[in-house]
């Protein structure tokens, strides 16, 4: 059935070569059109597993607390003194405050919320800070406030801003909120001493910067980069003062740009050295070589138009599939190509020679690309989004493939060899020469099934040493510059190590008010036990609920509610002031009726209140819509222990149902173990899929089992090299071997095809004939494969190196192992042969 269908099609395409060329070549173009500009999605979360409910928690704590949209500018300076850094933060502040990318700015503590805590002071006090209060509103405290702020005007080294302070808070209440505020809530490692989020040493400077727009518009975070790029440059040109970029944004857009110019760069390369091995090997004319080159178009268009249809685009692992893929497309047209101009040299007509080609080699090639897929399509069985969009789209771009071969190709060679057969003469039309390959497994077959036997024992004691790296760095881009800065963030604030986040999620105010005060305490008992370093919650924002009622309280014991209204204490400051000989600015009703009314209020200051004043933290820490709040913990010595966390899975348990504990440590140790299994099922359907498949090619079973020798044995070995050399697996290279099985059982099946149409010489025989054919096809595996190894993330290029290791040892599997099977096989027969001869003579 097969062989009717493809001397159909070729005796169609021989009819009308130039028409159905054109039609397919127009269908090709308008593909590249269409994905000319295909978007490419760099967040690493659109490869991992959908359906995890782990993954589903940390994505909606991402989106409900805006940290898929962060950027943050990390400012330092290398001067000794904080005022050129301060400068330089309030510059770049104005400047992207002022931006309509940005929707605001976070950079001084006292800008961000020192309206909202002025207003609600009383409520951020400790009992040290009610004590000092009480004494601040006494007539003594007030005259001593008032002579200290006459002698800090009349000094030399006062300032305008020293004015500002003073005219705006006469009795420094400030003072005693921040003193609180830093007893209680302040994280080790930053310094708000001055209002900036500054490190110890006060040489480094943060700004949390929330853009108007989505991290995935490219667009839009390529717009925005430019111009905080432009702003940092500005600064830092030449004051000692460098600006580096972290955060979402930052990492959006450097991962953009990195995987496109690996995109670009991996596919020319492996496009320029296919085209170059095709030329070595053959010594084809211009017009075979732009064959190839149309073909291979014709194929990838059709694969990406494919891709952006069913995903949308492209994502982290499937930018890959157009280098990865080249090499496997063009076996297909080697082999055509091959069989079609060796018809032609013996004398065949180009019908002759296209029905030849498409009926024997056509006929493998049906059976190589049903492999080859299968063995992609086997990977959708993984729940790793990206490996199974690459499986997809791999599986089908091959099919693509062997479509355009049959179409495009033959339906070029059929016309020149129609217009000039000249034009697809080769200059070297033997291809690789094999004869080294063919006299040793001729003369030393036993050897070389001794020395295979050898290796793959050692191979299977290799495997035992392979492991498997679950961290994020494993797949994560090498040598990153936002990377570089985020380093810097933990070496200098004390952030070290991945961190972990607690959620609490409430269906009300009073359940969410609860909810707040047991995510403190239970932060206060893992600081007090060491299971954390840092413990950031909404309490650095507002004080939770009980700590407010406890400064209620403490207020009232100390009479402060009451002890003024609005006139006397005016009255008080007015008359100190002027004993002083100071003039009292035109505010100073609005002040005493602002502290008055604070230590009148009553009451609980919630963070919905928070959020309503607009202080652009309180996104950090609570998402009013969801009634969301969280927490931000890092590990003690940078790195979180197995007993550590399991014992905060406990406590977050016995917090209750409204209680998360997430963050990508957690996600990927949670599915190392599905994503070892499901890839071990892939490999698996991999192999049982093609045996059948192989099966109903060859019909006898012994013929099918020699095919699946080469494919098993560069597996076994792959693995087992990995170990030895120290190549772990990853949620990237993890499916690889499944991959593997995608080319590398093609070898067999081109191997036994040549010894079915042509059983003489034997092992040997078959080798000389389709040998240079098979070592062709795995360098140009090789040189697309290998193209990836030169990627700037560390996972892509660890799939690079399997494949490229599968197709080595696949390759000498096929023509060393297998030939020597074959031969020791056909030995006794052979034999027989030969006596039953003599017997005759």
């Amino acid at each position: 059935m097969a062989t009717r269908f493809l001397l159909r099609l070729a005796r169609t395409i021989d009819a009308r070569p130039g028409k159905i060329a054109i039609v397919f070549l127009l269908a090709a173009v308008v593909s590249g059109i269409v994905v000319a500009r295909i978007p490419i999605r760099t967040n690493l979360l659109d490869v991992l597993p959908e359906g995890n409910p782990t993954i589903r928690a940390f994505r909606g704590f991402l989106e409900d607390f805006g940290m898929m949209d962060s950027l943050v500018l990390v400012v330092s300076s290398s001067e000794g003194s904080p005022d050129r850094l301060i400068e330089a933060v309030e510059t770049i502040g104005e400047k992207l405050a002022a931006s309509p990318r940005v929707a605001s700015v976070d950079y001084n503590l006292v800008r961000s919320g020192g309206r909202f805590v002025g207003e609600h002071f009383p409520a951020y006090l400790d009992s040290g800070g009610v004590g000092r209060l009480s004494e601040r509103l006494s007539p003594e405290g007030i005259r001593r406030q008032i002579r200290r702020n006459r002698e800090v005007l009349l000094s030399p080294l006062a300032s305008p801003l020293d004015a500002e302070w003073i005219s705006g808070d006469p009795l420094n209440l400030r003072e005693i909120v921040r003193e609180s505020l830093l007893r209680r809530t302040v994280p080790k490692g930053i310094d708000l001493s001055t209002g900036y989020y500054m490190d110890a040493d006060r040489t480094v400077a943060l700004l949390m910067v929330r853009p108007g727009g989505s991290s995935r518009d490219t667009a839009f975070v390529a717009g925005l980069y430019r111009e905080v790029a432009g702003i940092a440059a500005e600064v830092s040109d030449g004051a000692g003062i460098k600006v580096g970029l972290a955060g979402e944004y930052a990492s959006v857009a450097e991962a953009t740009g990195v995987i496109w110019r690996d995109m670009v760069f991996s596919f020319l390369s492996s496009f320029v050295l296919v085209l170059l091995l095709v030329y070595a090997a053959y010594r084809p004319p211009v017009a075979v070589l732009c064959v190839f080159v149309l073909t291979l178009f014709a194929a990838l268009s059709w694969t990406l138009l494919f891709a952006y249809l069913l995903y949308g685009g492209l994502n982290i692992v499937t930018s890959i599939v157009a280098a990865m893929l080249i090499g496997l497309y063009v076996d297909y047209m080697i082999h055509i190509y091959h069989r079609f101009h060796r018809e032609i040299r013996r004398g065949r007509s180009p019908l002759q020679a296209l029905e030849t080609t498409f009926s024997e080699t056509g006929k493998a090639l049906l059976s190589s690309a049903s492999t080859s897929s299968i063995s992609f399509f086997a990977v959708v069985v993984t729940s790793f989004r990206g490996l199974h969009e690459l499986g997809v789209v791999a599986g089908f771009g091959i099919l693509f493939c062997l479509l355009s071969s049959f179409l495009v190709m033959g339906s070029l060679l059929s016309w020149l060899a129609k217009v000039s057969p000249a034009r697809i003469e080769a200059g070297r039309p033997g291809g690789i020469p094999m004869g080294w390959a063919e006299r040793l497994v001729a003369g030393r077959s036993g050897t070389v099934l001794a020395v295979f036997s050898i290796f793959l024992s050692l191979s299977i004691l290799g495997s035992a040493r392979t492991r498997f790296d679950a961290g994020v760095e494993a797949i994560g881009p090498a040598d990153s510059g936002v990377e570089k800065v985020q380093r810097v963030i933990e070496e200098k604030f004390g952030r070290g190590g991945e961190p972990l986040f607690l959620v609490a999620r409430a269906d009300g105010d009073r359940r969410l008010a609860a909810d707040f005060d047991a995510l403190d305490l239970q932060g206060e008992r893992w600081r007090r036990a060491g299971r954390v370093e840092t413990f950031s919650s909404p309490a650095m924002l507002v004080p939770p609920p009980r700590f407010q009622e406890e400064s209620r309280r403490l207020l009232s014991d100390a009479g402060l509610p009451g002890r003024f209204d609005d006139a006397g204490l005016e009255r008080a400051i007015r008359r100190e002031m002027e004993v002083q000989g100071m003039v009292p600015g035109g505010d100073l009703a609005a002040y005493a009726a602002g502290i008055v009314h604070a230590l009148d209020g009553e009451g609980v200051v919630d963070l919905a209140r928070f959020a309503r004043s607009g202080d652009p933290r309180a996104t950090y820490f609570f998402n009013g819509a969801r009634n969301a709040i969280a927490a931000h913990l890092t590990p003690p010595g940078g790195r979180w222990s197995k007993g550590a966390i399991a014992a905060m899975k406990e406590d977050v348990r016995a917090l209750g149902g409204d209680f998360a504990l997430t963050g990508p440590l957690l996600i990927f140790e949670e599915i190392r173990s599905s994503i070892v299994r499901e890839s071990a099922l892939a490999t698996l359907i991999a192999f049982v899929a093609n045996w059948i498949i192989v099966g109903f090619h060859f019909r006898r079973f012994r013929d099918a089992a020699l095919v699946m020798v080469p494919v098993t044995a560069g597996s076994l070995l792959t693995i087992g090299a990995m170990g030895a050399i120290g190549i772990p697996f990853n949620f990237f290279n993890v499916a690889g071997i499944a991959l593997v099985f995608g080319f590398g059982v093609d070898y067999g099946i081109y191997f036994m095809q040549s010894r079915r149409e042509n059983s003489e010489g034997g092992g040997p025989g078959a080798l000389r004939r389709a040998g240079g054919g098979i070592v062709l096809c795995s360098v140009t595996t090789l040189g697309s494969c290998g193209s990836l190894i030169l990627s700037h993330y560390r996972g892509l290029a660890s799939i690079g190196a399997v494949l490229c290791l599968g197709a080595v040892f696949c390759l000498l599997s096929t023509i060393l192992l297998l030939p020597s099977l074959v031969d020791t096989m056909d030995r006794p027969r052979t034999r027989k042969a030969r006596r039953a001869v003599m017997d005759e003579e």
